[in-house]
């Protein structure tokens, strides 16, 4: 049922150039308005040894207001999309975004899913929800989009973001869709597909990274793109955690049920746990730097595991243009260090996630985040809340937002990790982005299916 294996072998032409065009691929800032550009060029820069020059003219730069609560304005009405547990987090950060929202309708493939979070928002917001508004079923999120609602909020299983977005938009709603933007090459090209004609038709877009709007890395952001680094030139991004949690199988769950209950399981659901988990610090690598991945060296395996098919380790060398190389490092192990954050090193100095603070080449500090002095000024800093106080301020303000194409080209990234270590290959980015990798089944239907096909483990080298 699955395409994946012959897909892949499509995706790997060894002898393809590494060469990529170096271009722009922020084509959109986060958001379009007079003095609100970041702009679509690489941050690249003739910077002297001797003095501290911006990465890009700062008038240019983009950087989010994050005030505590979003402006007054229209009531919005918005449609759930994924009712699990990020679903109903989401809602909650949704609902206290600002004064005048709503959640109306949900959908889910399943009705104790809905059940749950029409009690969570019940309870936490007194967000009610009307029986005839929630829809379950494959094609549920179809019924929700056709509504008369403002906003789709999307929180389903990775696989299904691109296609959920796609026809969220094509339906003329502003969209938030969590991250990644996809986990194969199909979902990339609708994603990239969608997020054009959102921008065309002047429908936000924001994507679930949220340290784009969380205080500390905005204030980063800032320093960076001054030059207080110099020029980027390498980085570490780490994701070393504690296994998931895996849903045990009930009676009566068909196999297409169980696993997408599961979801964190498949790779063909969740991307495997460098798109899930990892690809938050490799976007902030890529936001920081403007830069786009070249190709991808990396190796994986699978030592605890036992069930479905991901692997629970990841070692990676990512090469951004420029030649800057980020070393990726990620597990999923019981009583060992656990470790989450980046750092960032540049020619004049490196900063650094656990403090927030930038560093010069001695060591001696020259920034630091002051976090007394954003608490003594602001009380929201829940960056799954504010995320959601821009997304509101921009669509009462009538000023597109669109952060999405930095999710995936940051999503890419780490598919081009995933198929480096599952082969064995040296993945570019024209052999990932040339590729017909599909993850999506021929048929979508909660039935028993062949889990032998679903249940391979890539072998490196096989």
């Amino acid at each position: 049922m699955l395409n994946t294996e012959k897909n892949k072998n499509t995706a790997i032409n060894e002898g393809t150039s590494d060469a990529i065009n170096r271009r722009s691929f922020l084509t959109k800032a986060a958001s379009i308005g007079a003095g609100s550009m970041v702009g679509g060029m690489l941050l690249n820069s003739c910077t002297s040894k001797d003095k501290i020059t911006p990465l890009r003219p700062l008038n240019g730069l983009y950087r989010p207001e994050l005030p505590d609560k979003a402006i007054d304005g229209k009531p919005l009405k918005a449609a759930l999309i994924g009712c699990g547990g990020r679903g109903a987090g989401l809602a909650i950060n949704f609902l206290s975004a600002a004064d005048g929202l709503s959640i109306v309708a949900l959908a889910d493939m399943f009705p104790d899913k809905i059940a749950n979070c029409r009690r969570i928002m019940k309870e936490k917001k007194n967000n009610e929800v009307a029986d005839e508004q929630c829809f379950t079923g494959f094609d549920a999120y179809k019924k929700v989009c056709e509504l008369p609602v403002d906003i789709i909020l999307i929180a389903t299983p990775n696989l299904f973001h691109p296609y959920h977005l796609k026809y969220a938009v094509e339906q003329g709603k502003h969209v938030f869709v969590e991250k990644p933007a996809c986990v194969d090459v199909a979902g990339y090209r609708t994603f990239m597909a969608a997020i054009k004609q959102a921008a065309a038709k002047q429908q936000s877009v924001l994507t679930g990274t949220q340290y784009h709007h969380d205080r500390p890395f905005v204030e980063s952001y800032q320093k960076i793109q001054e030059g207080l680094l110099g020029e980027i030139v390498s980085g570490v991004v780490y994701y070393n955690t504690v296994p998931v949690t895996y849903k045990k199988r009930q009676p009566g769950w068909t196999d297409m049920e169980y696993m997408i209950r599961d979801f964190f399981s498949w790779c063909w659901l969740c991307g495997d746990m460098v798109l899930d988990q990892l690809i938050h610090w490799v976007d902030v690598f890529t936001w920081f730097s403007h830069l786009k991945p070249s190709k991808v060296i990396a190796t994986g395996s699978r030592l605890f595991r036992t069930v479905g098919n991901l692997y629970d380790n990841f070692g990676i060398d990512f090469e951004y243009e420029n030649g800057v190389h980020v070393t990726g490092i990620c597990r999923q192990f019981l009583n060992c260090d656990t470790y989450v954050g980046a750092i960032v090193q540049g020619t004049k100095g490196s900063w650094d996630s656990r403090d927030f603070s930038i560093h010069d080449l001695s060591g001696k500090v020259l920034w630091k985040h002051d976090d007394a002095a954003a608490k003594a000024k602001y009380q929201n800093h829940d960056m799954y809340t504010l995320e959601h106080v821009e997304f509101v301020n921009s669509i009462r303000k009538g000023k597109l937002m669109d952060q999405s194409e930095t999710t995936a080209i940051s999503s890419m990234a780490c598919i081009m990790a995933r198929e480096a270590a599952y082969t064995g290959k040296t993945i570019t980015w024209e052999n990932i982005t040339n590729s017909t990798m599909d993850f999506m089944p021929a048929e979508l239907a909660l039935t028993d299916v062949d889990m032998a096909e679903y249940s391979k483990v890539p072998l490196p080298g096989k």
